[in-house]
């Protein structure tokens, strides 16, 4: 009776049916001179930071005006941008994938006086409501997720810190000064409905701490058996337990197992996640979907924790204010964030910018083993870094402090160049003209050292069983297929 009452009739049951019930398609929605010049544009070209200007093979032009928008906002908001859509666009307007709006016209005495309206319009407090920019080589909008407005597994919110964020990289939103694009995302959790796994710059919400369990009120509200299936590392487990007399199904948390990913609050209101001490923020850079120069690649943690700071998010901001600043500087033109670091090294990043490097950020994962021996998590610092670090433990721990191990094979290798010039000296040496020449170190420390420089590379060495000699491999005459062929 219930389809019946609705329209359905079972005797004819097409009539009336509904095939699709999705969105119309996208091409009714098209001005008129996109529908007529599709798949037919010649070129297009920057006039300026925030317009565009695109001409077809008709010789038609359109000159498209982007500004930045919020991404969550009011209805009152969107009615005024269909205003200045139906006053100057004939009704048309578009959003970007990065929350830009697009308002796109055909001559240049209507793109003047789109660009002197919309410059027009601000805010009570003075900001502009569409601030132009957004093109070439700059800071576009952010992508966003739901942050505490909406989201309940939320580590940190989204509007408060891409408004502050974006308030302190305003100048670059409408100028293309950068060396190239800088894409920012936010996530406000590690579910990251947000695209910060392959942005210039990310910024993902984090939880430090497992659910609390609310156990007096988890058996009222929640399907024990739900929550525990809930969880994708085994770490919720259904436990019973007696509360004021009473022996109740619950459930408890395996700490060491949690990843704080919030699926079991997604089931059960009972185990909150969200903790005002232990959620905030981790800042990636590196990721990218464009192939240009180089092909896609994934962001990297460069800050693991910054604390949650509304509502201007002050350290967060600075950091990432910092990190585009020190790309500005030295990156080179067209190259991206990631390009940028792949080409001077994870450590130079870091010295550059003065992030300090922990236990919690991993090498670079490039080509294989063999040929780098990178996949480890150890990262190698310039030989500046390592002479500062070797100085610094010296004024603290006294001369007796072993030097860095770069410098030590800087050391050695000077050693044997200088032997290597001397036509009259031997190439190969004896492992007892390393203990003199590091008379401070110990033996089995320069016996790894050695052996480091072999796996590099850079030496090779021959062993009769009681005595090994190494020499440089330029110098040694070695095939290069098998450079100790004739070792033991």
């Amino acid at each position: 009776m219930a389809f019946i009452s609705s329209g359905y009739d079972p005797a004819n049951p097409m009539k009336n049916r509904i095939s699709d019930i999705g969105p119309r398609r996208y091409d009714e929605f098209f001005p008129d001179v996109i529908r007529k010049n599709f798949g037919k544009w010649m070129y297009h070209e920057i006039l300026e930071p925030g317009v565009l200007m695109h001409e077809a093979e008709s010789g038609d032009r359109v000159y498209t005006v982007r500004c930045g928008t919020t991404r969550l906002m009011s209805v009152s908001m969107i009615r005024e941008i269909c205003d200045i859509a139906d006053a100057y666009c004939g009704g048309h307007v578009r959003w970007t994938t990065r929350n830009n709006l697009e308002f796109m016209v055909t001559d240049l005495e209507t793109l003047d006086a789109l660009k002197a309206d919309l410059a027009q319009r601000k805010f009570p407090g003075g900001s502009f409501k569409f601030p132009i920019g957004g093109t070439g080589a700059c800071v576009s909008n952010m992508v966003h997720t739901q942050g505490w407005v909406h989201c309940h597994t939320t580590a940190t919110d989204a509007s408060g810190p891409v408004k502050s964020v974006m308030d302190a990289l305003y100048a670059e939103f409408g100028s293309m000064r950068l060396p190239a694009p800088v894409r920012i995302s936010l996530a406000c959790c590690i579910n990251m409905c947000g695209a910060v796994h392959c942005s210039d710059i990310g910024i993902v919400g984090i939880h430090r701490k497992p659910p609390l369990v609310d156990a007096d009120r988890l058996h009222q509200v929640c399907e024990v058996p739900l929550a525990v299936a809930a969880c994708p590392t085994g770490a919720v487990k259904a436990v019973k337990k007696e509360i004021n007399g009473r022996q109740i199904s619950t459930v408890e948390i395996d700490k060491e197992r949690c990843m704080y990913c919030g699926n079991c609050y997604t089931m059960c209101p009972a185990l909150p996640v969200a903790d005002g001490e232990g959620d905030g923020v981790a800042v990636m850079i590196g990721g990218k979907i464009s192939n240009r120069i180089s092909e896609p690649k994934f962001s990297r943690i460069v800050v693991p924790y910054i604390p949650n700071e509304p509502p201007r998010w002050k350290t967060l901001t600075d950091t990432v204010v910092h990190i585009v600043q020190v790309y500005a500087e030295h990156a080179e033109k067209y190259e991206r964030i990631g390009d940028w670091v792949d080409r001077i090294g994870w450590e130079s990043f870091f010295e550059l910018t003065g992030l300090p490097f922990t236990h919690h950020l991993i090498d670079d994962f490039k080509e294989s083993a063999g040929e780098t021996w990178r996949h480890s998590t150890h990262f190698r610092f310039t030989e500046d870094a390592e002479n500062a670090v070797a100085h610094a433990l010296r004024n603290t721990q006294g001369e007796g402090q072993q030097h860095s191990s770069l410098e030590l094979k800087t050391r050695i290798l000077d050693f044997l160049r200088e032997k290597k010039a001397s036509r009259t000296a031997k190439t190969r040496h004896y492992f007892r003209e390393f203990q003199d020449l590091l008379p401070d170190e110990d033996a089995r420390h320069i016996k790894t050292l050695l052996t480091e420089m072999v796996q590099e590379g850079t030496l090779v060495y021959w062993s009769s069983g009681s005595t090994t000699l190494y020499a440089l491999r330029e110098a040694s005459g070695q095939d290069e297929e098998n450079p100790s062929s004739d070792a033991r």
